[in-house]
């Protein structure tokens, strides 16, 4: 019998309890990432000369510098290991904020925020691959769904804190179009945004010297004494000693499948690596193209656009994304319990109803069968209350697990990278071409077709997706090998 959670010693409880925090942490910097250029937007505008393309860069060099990064992010993290790319990543994030404060020093200082921001950017596309990666390789088969939904539930709460300082800074100095304000406190009133956000950066850079190494980047270097290390800092030694047998064990049976036939290589098109990988971009695909970036980004509009107006708009948009940081506790609390396929089918399903719901209501606003106002707000606004309740069960929690452990050992830190680098292709298609798409066709069309989309991932995660939950990374990889999970023992 392994030792229970109980019954290891307090130094491992307190460093499994440690890895949770840091996770959270590297999901709360990624939702500062993302979350952040809205609420000093609008400050930006009114100090700046800016052109409103200009503006649009500074927005979009966040994705650019995380798309630059996911291309080289997991030959990185193979390179140098997930510890040094997280402090990285860090110490990425925390360079930014100075450089994008020091852009109002210079006569032209677009190309020095812009440069900040690909900064940012560079920052959330490691943290992205890196984090889920280190935690799938480093927490047991019970705790990955935990860890990668604490990962998760901080990014939710790194949108809202983005939201919450810029409104504070609105009711400390003013608001953006506030005539009163002088142009130096609307300066003031923007940097005071950017450099709140460095807290957490600080943070998780100096939290993750105290990070230990993943133990299957250290096996796959012949470091053996360093892996058992690594796992018994979270597992104890009984249990690490059965992982590291697991690890061998499965080296050994992939060494001997080789050696049947001499000439044999291990390609990369082999079943065990294509499927895995082709379900894992699915996945990250069908995510984003249930349109919940865009949701996050233009819902202020879109709540206009039903009928909402003014200050009831933004007061929905943060009861929406308090909505995200409520139901993801709900699924870190469910995702161990009843596994990914489940959530993912709950998941899509819920949110094929959600938008099926707003699309519902601006085909009759559309048609005339119902006019713009307060009611036709509060359907909308429930239609993106439900959206985003099921996300947040469903693949909220469970793409980034979905992504680390579908990956064999062998293509996860480059796998990962092509994954993400997709996804974020989907988000970036989508968010670009959001409202030329509604204004042609109408809100209704962009909505239906989202739900379309979340219909191919429903069938995916129903048909194709195994489960995983209880499961170690080397059983998984075996079920792709062979067809079959093996039976627990």
């Amino acid at each position: 019998m392994g030792e229970t959670t109980s019954t290891l010693p307090a130094n491992v409880r307190r460093y499994a309890k440690y890895l949770l925090v840091m996770a959270g942490l590297g999901g709360l910097l990624y939702g500062i990432d993302v979350g952040v250029i809205a609420a000093a937007l609008p400050y930006i505008e009114k100090t700046s000369s800016y052109t409103s393309q200009q503006l649009s860069f500074v927005v979009s060099a966040v994705l650019f510098g995380s798309v630059l990064s996911s291309l080289f992010a997991g030959a990185l993290a193979e390179w140098m290991g997930r510890k040094k790319v997280i402090l990285i990543s860090a110490l990425c994030f925390t360079l930014s904020i100075p450089i994008i404060c020091a852009s109002v020093l210079f006569e032209n200082g677009f190309a020095c925020l812009t440069l900040g921001r690909i900064l940012q950017g560079a920052s959330a596309g490691l943290i992205g691959v890196v984090v889920p990666m280190y935690l799938a390789e480093c927490l047991d088969a019970d705790s990955r769904g935990k860890g990668t939904g604490m990962f998760q539930l901080l990014l939710t709460i790194g949108l809202v804190f983005a939201a919450l300082v810029g409104l504070a800074v609105t009711y400390l100095v003013g608001a953006s179009d506030d005539m009163a304000v002088s142009a130096s406190s609307k300066t003031a009133a923007w940097q005071t945004i950017f450099w709140c956000s460095a807290v957490p950066g600080l943070i998780l850079f100096f939290g993750a010297f105290k990070l230990k190494e993943s133990s299957r980047w250290l096996y796959r270097r012949g470091r053996k004494d360093e892996a058992l290390a690594s796992l018994a800092a979270n597992n104890g030694e009984e249990k690490a000693r059965e992982i590291l047998a697991e690890m061998v064990k499965a080296d050994e049976e992939a060494a001997a499948e080789k050696a049947k036939n001499a000439a044999a290589t291990d390609t990369l098109l082999q079943r065990k690596y294509v499927i895995p990988f082709v379900l894992a971009v699915v996945v990250l695909a069908c995510t984003q193209a249930t349109g919940v970036n865009s949701a996050l980004n233009y819902s202020v509009k879109i709540f206009q656009e039903a009928g909402f107006q003014g200050a009831f708009a933004n007061w929905a948009d943060l009861g929406f994304k308090i909505v995200n940081v409520v139901m993801t506790l709900v699924a870190v609390a469910l995702v161990d319990r009843k596994g990914r396929t489940f959530l993912l089918k709950l998941g899509t399903s819920g949110i094929i109803c959600g938008l099926a719901i707003v699309a519902s209501t601006f085909l009759a606003l559309h048609k005339g069968w119902a006019a713009p106002g307060l009611a036709s707000g509060l359907v909308v606004m429930a239609g993106f209350v439900v959206f985003m309740a099921f996300y947040a069960v469903g693949p909220g929690v469970c793409v980034w697990l979905a992504l680390s452990e579908l990956m064999p050992n062998r293509i996860r830190a480059n796998g990962m990278s092509i994954a993400l680098l997709i996804n974020q292709g989907v988000s970036t298609t989508i968010a670009s071409t959001f409202l030329p798409w509604a204004d042609k066709f109408g809100y209704e069309s962009v909505f239906f077709t989202l739900a379309g989309f979340t219909v191919i991932y429903l069938i995916t995660a129903a048909f194709f997706m195994p489960e995983t939950k209880g499961r170690t990374l080397e059983e998984i990889e075996k079920y792709f090998a062979t067809g079959k999970m093996p039976a627990k023992e």
